[in-house]
């Protein structure tokens, strides 16, 4: 059974835990919050990033700060009956919005990154983003028939100075050419379809 991308989206509202909803789609649009902090302060920011949506849509935080932040919950592992502890699949990314296109259902799993893009950490936790996606998809998949393509796509937010070196001439990442950069400042108030990467996964 193959479900029109919105009545996907509504199933997909209904199956999930709404712990980690970081924002529902309300007004058109998702908002993306997170805490970090410069270098030479230990002050916390906060840093928030508003993407308007084609159609309806749903965003996720995976690294949800507020249950460190609280000392009545903890952080619920991604698969309640795994253990999360140094596995594989504790890695998160920051964020993954689904959304509708048209005809089309989408997400995009999205990493907030200040300062230095180099190294690993980006790549894995993306990859682990995508890997939910597909987890995700099939459990409601073998509960429900619901069959439905996803098109998914990679980005990297970041601010640093320098990024060029580290992006091929598409803006893509040398080390993953499937992962986008942007500058924080060039995605804010921007429509998600408005966001190129050359590689998209049909899932």
């Amino acid at each position: 059974m193959i479900l029109d991308a919105t009545t996907y989206l509504g199933h997909l509202k209904a199956y999930v835990n709404d712990d980690y909803i970081v924002h529902n789609g309300s007004g058109g649009r998702v908002i993306l919050t997170e805490n970090y902090f410069l270098p030479e302060s230990a002050k916390v920011k906060k840093r928030r990033i508003e993407l308007i949506l084609p159609g309806a849509g749903i965003a996720f935080k995976l690294d949800q700060e507020q249950f460190q932040q609280s000392k009545r919950k903890s952080k619920p592992a991604l698969f309640h009956f795994l253990d999360d502890n140094a596995k594989p699949w504790s890695k998160r990314c920051d964020f993954v919005i689904f959304y509708v296109n048209r005809k089309a259902f989408c997400a995009d799993c999205i990493e907030f990154k200040s300062g230095s893009i180099a190294g690993s950490t980006v790549r894995e936790q993306l990859r682990a983003g995508v890997c939910w996606v597909k987890s995700l998809k099939k459990t409601i998949e073998h509960y429900t028939d619901d069959s439905r393509k996803i098109c998914l796509r990679k980005f990297l937010f970041g601010d640093k100075k320098d990024a060029d070196a580290y992006l091929d001439s598409n803006r893509q990442l040398n080390a993953d050419p499937s992962i986008r950069y942007y500058h924080f400042s060039e995605v804010q108030g921007q429509p998600l379809i408005a966001l190129q990467n050359v590689s998209v996964q049909r899932i």
